[in-house]
């Protein structure tokens, strides 16, 4: 494997930046959610809601018309154009006077967000070569967990001292020197296959679903995706609910959990698949299998605790392996597809993954959160707990919540055992398919 040149680690430098506003805008939501929900008096469903379906659904299906697009013009000022808009609409959000207008700005970071990952994928595989790609994007997808611990730090810190208004406003202004920056300094990779005409996007549906291996990979990520955006949005919730923290600590606590375990699954795991899977394919499928397989006991235990110093232990080594081979998955659905298609095969990942995972994932957590924080409370608990606005839970109300957050995360976990399921079968065809796009006279 050559090294990276000096540009290269530019490249992953300032894509890992990025990314890394990306996902403080993206997450910043399950900071300020408590605060918001309880200002506006909303249910969980609502959070989940404004924190997942709204971006969830722009993002997914925004996505597929933008790397179309892809396809044929500059990569590099599609990031850069959407950067800028993400950036604005999360700081628009912090002039939101009410959940509608929220949603309607959370709407415009989804559609901001769509024109990232399927053009970076792309640009990715056409700089890089095959033995090194699980390993750039999960070096920027560092930026991922980074951003996390950036935005649950400096969000919460924010969001608690000056009101969650702020948050936005302030979480949001980077992205947009940050576009400048990618606009400014870096070249439009040299597309393999440069000759060839992107195909319809009805070719490249029939084709991926014609791979075993796409669609095993693509459901299995948004299975995993439904656990991992569920504990991300509603964690800092749990941890105000449960054990009585306030926004500054609980920020804190998501990010020496949550966030550093992120960014060292996914190098470890880039690392790994490079190394161990890129000469033996079927290995893609079965090391997500055995992450994924580590991960469920230990999310179980994690969630079930009532001690948080032992939950925050567990979960850091749960949440390690649930996101060990995410950034790996990416890369290797590129291989499964012909190298017009990247872009938009990147796209409809990206949709099951973030429609399946974020969007439907958390609104079926928080509607099970509100039927389960009912039982828990009796009846009257929306006229006595919702009502409240601005006022502090009572002890039963917050009892109440936190019991039925706690349980419904429970039953998100078992979502894990179709991830695992859907992982088998790409991994018993994956080999095949491989050598069928790169090698296509012995396969």
């Amino acid at each position: 494997m050559k090294r990276f040149s000096g540009r290269d680690w530019w490249f992953i430098l300032l894509l890992g930046a990025i990314y890394m506003a990306n996902f403080i805008d993206r997450m910043i939501i399950s900071v300020v959610g408590e605060p918001i929900r309880r200002e506006f008096g909303l249910s969980d469903l609502q959070l989940g809601i404004m924190g997942g379906v709204a971006f969830a659904l722009f993002y997914g299906g925004i996505g597929i018309p933008i790397a179309r697009l892809a396809e044929r013009v500059s990569r590099v000022g599609i990031v850069a154009v959407a950067t800028a808009l993400w950036s604005a609409m999360t700081m628009l959000s912090g002039a939101a006077t009410s959940y509608a207008h929220l949603l309607l700005a959370r709407m415009g970071v989804g559609i901001g967000e769509a024109g990232f990952t399927p053009p970076v994928v792309s640009m990715i595989a056409d700089r890089f070569d095959a033995d090194k790609r699980a390993t750039v994007f999960s070096l920027i997808a560092v930026g991922v967990s980074v951003g996390g611990a950036v935005g649950a730090l400096l969000g919460g810190w924010i969001a608690q001292t000056h009101g969650w208004r702020m948050a936005f406003i302030i979480m949001g202004g980077p992205g947009l020197l940050l576009a400048v920056l990618l606009w400014l300094t870096i070249r439009e990779p040299v597309r393999r296959n440069a000759g060839d005409a992107a195909p319809p996007l009805s070719e490249v549906l029939r084709r991926v679903r014609r791979s075993p291996s796409f669609v095993g990979f693509t459901v299995g990520s948004g299975m995993v995706a439904l656990v991992g955006f569920g504990l991300n949005l509603f964690l800092i919730p749990l941890l105000i609910r449960r054990f009585g923290f306030d926004l500054k600590s609980a920020a804190l606590t998501f990010a020496l959990t949550f966030s550093m375990a992120t960014a060292l699954g996914g190098v470890v795991g880039g690392i790994l698949a490079d190394r161990f899977a890129s000469h033996h394919h079927r290995r893609y499928g079965l090391l997500p299998i055995a992450s994924s397989a580590l991960a469920l006991p230990l999310y179980l235990a994690a969630i079930y605790q009532d001690d948080w110093r032992i939950m925050a232990g567990l979960l850091f080594a749960a949440t390690f392996s649930l996101y060990a081979f995410l950034p790996t998955i990416m890369t290797v659905t590129q291989r499964l597809v012909e190298p017009r298609m990247r872009a938009t095969a990147a796209a409809i990942h990206a949709f099951g993954q973030t429609v399946f995972g974020l969007g439907l994932g958390s609104a079926f957590l928080g509607w099970m959160s509100d039927w389960l924080a009912r039982r828990a409370f009796g009846e009257g608990y929306a006229k006595t707990c919702l009502a409240m606005r601005e006022q502090t839970p009572s002890a039963l109300c917050q009892s109440a919540s936190g019991t039925g957050l706690q349980q419904a995360l429970l039953l998100l976990g078992l979502f894990l055992l179709l991830a695992i399921a859907c992982y088998w079968m790409a991994a018993k065809s994956i080999a095949g398919e491989i050598a069928a796009i790169e090698d296509p006279q012995t396969s």
